[in-house]
């Protein structure tokens, strides 16, 4: 007495196969871009420019910040990208955290298209300064590697690791 035939035996491992299959596991659409840099803004005694208890404390008016895109200078804002309105910002300390010194958090030039994204910081006393960036660039992800202050290369992700604050030195 057969109780399971030649082709039952060949069914199972097909069907096995068929509910087996997963489907392909899909991105996570997440989206990482770390293309800030923060900056403690002093003078040359040390004092924190951004400090409001300063007497000449500086504002975030008083900078505007401006990208270098096909050769031109494009002042940053574009009311259809909430977070660059609201750049650059100045950060009030955070002790908990192990912050004990205002911080302007600068969003930098990310374009892809530019060989090496340019931004510039416009100061209220006329004077610039010129941050370029290399970044990764690598599915949602756009990550800064290295940075540099007016020329100088002031930051490595291979070499340094984590972003630090950046002292800022300007002689208002």
């Amino acid at each position: 007495m057969k109780i399971f035939s030649k082709r039952f035996w060949v069914l199972i491992p097909v069907v096995l196969v068929l509910f087996s299959c997963e489907e392909a596991e899909k991105p996570c659409g997440c989206t990482n871009l770390d293309v800030a840099f923060l900056f403690n803004v002093v003078n040359q005694e040390n004092v924190d420019l951004l400090d409001p208890s300063e007497p000449k404390h500086l504002e975030a008016s008083d900078l505007s910040v401006s990208f270098l895109l096909d050769g031109e200078k494009v002042e940053v804002y574009d009311s259809k990208i909430n977070h660059l309105k609201s750049f650059p910002r100045i950060v009030e300390p955070e002790p908990l955290a192990g912050v004990d010194k205002y911080i302007l958090n600068v969003i930098l030039n990310s374009s892809e298209d530019e060989a090496i994204p340019t931004t510039y910081l416009e100061w209220k006393d006329g004077s610039i300064d010129e941050l370029q960036a290399e970044f990764s660039y690598s599915g949602n992800s756009v990550i800064v590697k290295k940075l540099w202050l007016n020329g100088d290369l002031i930051w490595d992700m291979q070499r340094d690791g984590e972003k630090p604050i950046y002292p800022l030195v300007k002689h208002f």
